[in-house]
């Protein structure tokens, strides 16, 4: 940091040591003059000012400075984890960067991060910790998501060491096993709430599931891209429906939650795909818990784009995937999660498809402009609301509701709590009564938890503030509500959870014991 940034970050930060900052625009101001005053050429960084507060005293401002506030409104932060791995599958649409795992093209914030690391697993977290930290979120719950490649095709060895070395970044020392790890990370200052792996389908079978159980895995993300067989063929990608139907019941009976990565534009159009998300959530073979919406893009290097030098593939315009995914949006089931819209992918690699980088931003404005909202988790959460709409939930207006549906052979309970006034989201939990053909044996004659969330800006774990609802008693009751429903409506007589690691203790406390890869609880 040159001298002149030092010393206008030291002004600022002075200022907000003796209180004459209390709001986002006093601090432009002050940054601003500050930055003239010290000839910095632009403006100085809210990281580099909170570098200048003494590290006691930070958390009184980390809301003020907060580069990007949003990022922990759901109550948890995300680090990206990405292995140096290869993908069995070879998708014609898929980019491979130099240095890049397949699927990804080494320009992603989290690529990018990786090569830098040179993909040490314990090197990247610890960087994305230490970058959270700089610019004021309080890292004390982590979802750590593993990408590139298909990780769980690597060998068993890699996989192992990989988890480990995650989990030794977040507890601060190493372990001599991932069992000890886990363990260390149960009662860390930093917990890991959840654990996300990327995979394909054809990868998720009973056999692979039970791995990423053994490594900590809370969910799993399915490369579905499309519904269509014959486009299936048509890309190369190496299974059919069949594989999806099949991953898709596996990982719900073992009570790990569901994403699809879904990519309109991919060798369709806008009715077939509209139709395709109308299938997956009226079908109840999917039914997934989540969402990401990639639409299909071209870029150099892949067979695609090939394909689309000879004039045999157009991929959407950022009108028509606005269109498709506007009318997506307008009938998404509130149990379910729009995780993203659109990939990383700097625009500049991009040679035809959607390069705008604010693709959900469009979608949201043009379904405001039909009067319509989206009714997915994301856009309910009563944090969100909060940020984003100025809302002031009133906690008296807060009531719990249900929704039942059918689901791979099973059936899913969504409780939730709401606040009504504002139709905003407090928390919620996926309560399964599993199918027939679950395989775990933990799981016999229980009901399964597969997720349990509370809403609102993220307390470090233990701490309690106005306002925030995550330490209100909404989990607990929400538990109370799922463990009298198995007992009395399904004649269940234990009721098994899928917790994160760093999550067991909380489960412990409500009389949980440790079941396997799963806390559980009798329920008499």
């Amino acid at each position: 940091m040159s001298g002149s940034i030092q010393k206008a970050s030291q002004e600022v930060a002075e200022l907000l040591l003796a209180g004459e900052i209390k709001s986002r625009e006093e601090l432009w101001k002050a940054k601003v003059q500050a930055s003239e005053r010290n000839g910095v050429v632009g403006v100085v960084k809210n990281s580099q000012i909170l570098r200048r507060i003494p590290e006691e005293r930070r958390g009184e401002f980390a809301e003020l400075l907060r580069i990007r506030p949003m990022r922990t409104v759901s109550g948890v932060n995300v680090i990206a984890v990405m292995t140096k791995g290869e993908c069995p599958g070879r998708c014609v649409y898929c980019p491979r960067g130099e240095g890049a795992p397949k699927s990804y093209t080494g320009r992603e914030p989290a690529a990018m991060r990786a090569i830098q690391n040179n993909y040490d697993p314990f090197k990247q977290v610890v960087s994305r910790v230490k970058q959270l930290e700089e610019i004021g979120h309080r890292v004390s719950k982590c979802e750590l998501i593993i990408m590139g490649g298909t990780f769980n095709s690597m060998p068993k060895e890699y996989q192992e060491w990989f988890v480990k070395r995650c989990f030794d970044a977040m507890n601060g020392f190493d372990s001599d096993s991932l069992e000890e790890a886990q363990k260390a990370n149960e009662t860390a200052e930093r917990r890991v709430v959840g654990l996300t792996v990327e995979t394909r389908p054809d990868w998720a079978g009973e056999r692979e599931v039970d791995e990423l159980l053994r490594y900590g895995t809370t969910r799993v993300e399915l490369g579905v891209q499309t519904l269509d067989e014959e486009v299936y063929k048509k890309v190369n990608r190496g299974h059919g429906l069949k594989e999806v139907v099949e991953a898709t019941r596996v990982c719900k009976d073992s009570l790990l939650k569901v994403l699809y990565h879904m990519m309109p534009g991919l060798f369709s159009n806008k009715e077939r795909d509209v139709g395709y998300f109308k299938t997956i959530f009226e079908d109840e073979r999917f039914k997934p818990d989540m969402l990401k919406i990639y639409p299909c893009l071209v870029v150099e290097g892949t067979e695609l784009y090939e394909m689309w030098r000879r004039g045999e593939f157009k991929p959407y315009s950022v009108e028509e995937a606005a269109d498709v995914i506007a009318e997506v949006m307008k009938n998404i089931p509130r149990y379910v999660r729009v995780m993203r819209v659109q990939r990383d992918i700097p625009s500049y690699l991009i040679v035809d498809g959607v390069k705008k980088s604010n693709l959900r931003q469009i979608v949201e404005r043009k379904l405001a402009e039909e009067g319509v909202r989206c009714n997915c988790i994301r856009c309910r959460e009563i944090g969100y609301r909060i940020m984003k709409e100025g809302i002031e939930p009133e906690l008296e207006s807060v009531r719990l509701n249900r929704i039942d549906y059918d689901a791979s052979g099973g059936k899913e309970i969504f409780l939730s709590f709401d606040e009504m006034k504002h139709d905003a989201l407090v928390g919620f939990l996926r309560l399964r009564i599993l199918s027939e053909k679950t395989h775990r044996k933990e799981l016999e004659g229980a009901a399964g938890v597969r997720e349990l969330h509370v809403y609102g800006e993220m307390l470090p774990v233990g701490e309690k503030r106005v306002r925030e609802f995550q330490h209100m008693g909404f989990g607990e009751k929400l538990l109370e509500e799922a463990e009298r429903i198995a007992r009395e409506e399904f004649n269940c007589r234990k009721l098994a959870v899928i917790s994160g690691v760093g999550v067991r203790e909380y489960y412990f406390k409500l009389g949980y014991r440790r079941d396997g890869v799963y806390v559980s609880k009798e329920l008499g």
